[in-house]
């Protein structure tokens, strides 16, 4: 099963942080998951919530403010307030810092709420700039924004997200329609969603199936039996010795 660290080692260290993401590059796993989004001068930036009220000294919304204002802003995480690293970065920072390494970047657009004007061609084109277009997947919970992807460069891998939220209101058959349409190569579930119906149902379409958020050895297990192809946890590195044992 292959581990991928739920916005870094966010368990222990602020998520979506430099810090975060340098505490995984000595860790056994398989890649790393962010979020991006964009400041209100168009840079990239990585961060969750379109807010930054839960994670920062701050209020307001990631799309009204400038990078400089944004990285003036101090971690809410407790003893990490002051740390150098624990400041919003920039996506080409974080990939700059995983592209001498092995690991996969799982890069969520965060769409789904702020419309971004060009974040899937802003986020393709940097991708590109620096030639990891086979190291990255882009998930989305928009299909529209996948669609742009594979138009603006059908070698880099998609993943659809799906929401408890949205499985439970939609047909399950309009999800699977949805990504091999795009031919898309993953499926990102929550957790609370995958069973073996859906499990099945992906690989029955050469569609691997990552499940978020599993923080717990019994959600570990739980999945290893229904044999889903990778997690996001926030602990990678105590589940990734798990893993490496069973």
């Amino acid at each position: 099963m292959k581990i991928i660290a739920h916005r870094g080692l966010s368990g222990f260290y602020p998520e979506n942080t430099m810090l975060a993401f340098k505490k995984c590059l000595n860790l056994n796993i398989y890649g790393i998951e962010l979020d991006v989004q964009k400041t209100k001068d168009n840079h990239l930036v990585v961060i969750h919530d379109e807010k930054i009220d839960r994670t920062f000294n701050g209020t307001g919304y990631v799309k009204d403010m400038t990078l400089k204002e944004l990285q003036s802003l101090n971690s809410n995480f407790k003893n990490y307030e002051n740390n150098k690293d624990c400041k919003i970065p920039t996506l080409k920072e974080v990939l700059i810092l995983f592209k001498p390494t092995n690991f996969t970047i799982n890069i969520e657009l965060k769409n789904n709420k702020v419309k971004y004007r060009n974040l899937e061609e802003n986020v393709i084109n940097l991708v590109k700039d620096l030639k990891m277009e086979k190291r990255v997947i882009i998930s989305s919970f928009r299909m529209k924004s996948l669609h742009s992807v594979k138009s603006l460069c059908p070698k880099i891998s998609r993943s659809y997200l799906i929401s408890e939220r949205f499985y439970k209101y939609r047909l399950k058959s309009m999800i699977f329609s949805k990504a091999i349409k795009n031919k898309s190569t993953y499926i990102s579930s929550s957790y609370c969603i995958t069973d073996k119906y859906l499990t099945n149902k992906c690989h029955r379409r050469d569609l691997q199936i990552f499940c978020y958020t599993v923080n717990t050895v019994e959600e570990y297990e739980k999945l290893l039996k229904l044999k889903v192809d990778g997690i996001f946890t926030d602990f990678p590195n105590i589940i990734s010795s798990i893993n490496k044992q069973t």
